[in-house]
């Protein structure tokens, strides 16, 4: 989230799902999987330098996912977003949801880059929790720690969500969100991209928005836009260099069940 490329402060609005007018309630098969593609700007600004075709692979397996998994959650998710991510749903009802994963992050990636970027690495441990407030109005929080020890440390994403159904197919969703980190993670994501980032302390540095349209074609067949804002907060904001983000995307997705 969109919410993507870094304008997606955090996942931690993307982090809550959300009862869709394109869902359907189906008992789902042991394993499944969705494939697609989107074209899309990290930075709206620069768009002839970050436009680029990327595809989509999604796979599941019981309560186990890949990717965006069978696309399933994508029909009834408050915004698209594409993670690498491998996750495991330990909670799953119809008001509450808690999922775990792993993923591989690099430490000098900005917050929110869903791009795969070249520098040192760690494993990410992260969970994933929301909570439907009304059948609208959804919240939820992401914790993510650096399982390696190797300087990324934890961040705490805040977010909350409204879902706006358009018709039977098709829903807006427009949503925002804010992210706390530990000194180390905010030091490692901008130390290559401000003059002064290792004077961070720990505290929220980061906010996102974001707004999302989805349109389900037939069973198998979706389409999705999504145009994002991120910004920097609090000390960061008063490093020199661009605090503000601007990124969008538009895809197709083609669901096998």
């Amino acid at each position: 989230m969109l919410v993507l490329g870094r304008a997606t402060s955090v996942w931690a609005a993307e982090a809550i799902e959300a009862p869709s007018a394109t869902s359907e309630p189906t008992t789902p098969p042991l394993w499944d999987y969705t494939l697609g593609g989107t074209f899309k700007s990290s930075d709206l600004a620069r768009f002839t330098r970050t436009a680029s075709l990327e595809p989509i692979v999604g796979l599941r397996y019981g309560r186990w996912k890949l990717g965006i998994g069978d696309g399933t959650e994508w029909l009834r998710f408050n915004s698209f977003r594409k993670d690498s991510s491998l996750d495991y749903k330990w909670l799953d009802t119809h008001r509450y949801s808690l999922s775990l994963s792993l993923q591989l992050h690099t430490l000098t990636a900005g917050e929110g880059s869903d791009a795969p970027e070249s520098g040192p690495r760690t494993l990410r441990g992260r969970a994933i929790g929301s909570m439907a407030i009304t059948r609208r109005w959804q919240a939820g929080m992401s914790f993510t720690q650096d399982l390696l020890g190797k300087g990324d440390g934890s961040t705490l994403g805040l977010g909350l969500a409204y879902v706006w159904p358009l018709d039977t197919q098709s829903e807006m969703v427009l949503n925002a969100g804010v992210t706390w980190g530990t000194a180390g993670h905010w030091r490692n994501a901008y130390g290559p991209l401000r003059r002064g980032a290792n004077t961070l302390q720990d505290g929220f540095d980061n906010w996102g928005l974001g707004l999302s349209y989805k349109h389900r074609v037939s069973r198998h067949w979706a389409w999705f836009g999504s145009l994002s804002l991120s910004g920097d907060m609090g000390p960061l904001a008063q490093l020199q260099g661009n605090h503000a983000g601007r990124s969008g995307q538009i895809g197709l997705l083609y669901f096998h069940r």
